[in-house]
């Protein structure tokens, strides 16, 4: 990023190759006895709150570069108590992939407000859609295309058919949590009536609003997550 760059100097971007390539490395050993005790309280304690969560499985990146991400399939409720206990990643070195959209229409862009009750950032304004990168059937490759498709199926109420998407554009990792983002852009004929359309009709409540905005008018958004930022900052011509 550069000296004018609104992303927070520790959110560490790294631009990325369009033929980027994930590998899965095998699963490390457990953590210790006291460290799994907390994972479970922490897990005990956020399953009263939100009786829905399920402790899939969340990639997690070991290595980073511009060609290649390196990691492993780690249970979703480490993820989460990393994200709840941020001192348990000096133990866990956990670093959970997401993959972020920034969906591109006649018009501008369109970002999401993520929900009040979302459990990480709630409030703040995004590029759509996004969700972790995870399955519930094991070690299996990652595609981070199908990933996308799927989070733009569930969240705004869209299909394949309805965008074309693009290679990865860059990894956005957060501070605190170590959450790396993998931006990607996804390009659409439909207009954003049809887009809030889709949403409002067969989407989840990942978000509490839909807005279309500018480049120039999201990057005045005082609420928006660095790594949006920084994919609009990337795409700047």
């Amino acid at each position: 990023m550069t000296a004018s760059s609104r992303v927070p100097s520790d959110w560490l971007v790294t631009v990325l190759h369009p033929s980027l390539r994930v590998v899965t490395t095998p699963c490390p050993a457990a953590p210790d006895r006291e460290t799994m005790a907390r994972i479970d309280a922490l897990w005990t304690e956020a399953t009263r709150r939100h009786p829905a969560l399920y402790n899939g499985r969340v990639f997690s990146a070991t290595a980073i570069s511009a060609d290649r991400i390196e990691g492993y399939w780690a249970e979703y409720r480490m993820v989460l108590a990393q994200m709840r206990a941020p001192d348990l990643f000096r133990v866990l070195r956990l670093r959970p992939l997401a993959v972020t959209g920034m969906l591109r229409l006649r018009g501008g862009l369109v970002f999401g407000q993520r929900a009040a009750t979302a459990i990480y950032h709630p409030g703040w304004w995004q590029g759509v859609p996004a969700g972790s990168v995870e399955t519930r059937e094991g070690d299996v490759p990652v595609d981070l295309h199908e990933q996308l498709v799927a989070e733009i199926e569930e969240e705004l109420g869209l299909n394949a058919r309805d965008v074309t998407v693009g290679p990865p554009l860059l990894a956005c990792e957060h501070p605190g949590t170590h959450i790396v983002d993998i931006g990607m852009v996804l390009d659409t004929t439909l207009d954003f009536s049809a887009v809030h359309a889709a949403w409002a009709e067969r989407g989840n409540d990942e978000y509490a609003a839909l807005k279309l905005m500018s480049p120039v008018e999201a990057l005045a958004c005082p609420d928006m997550l660095p790594t949006t930022l920084a994919m609009i900052e990337t795409l700047a011509p």
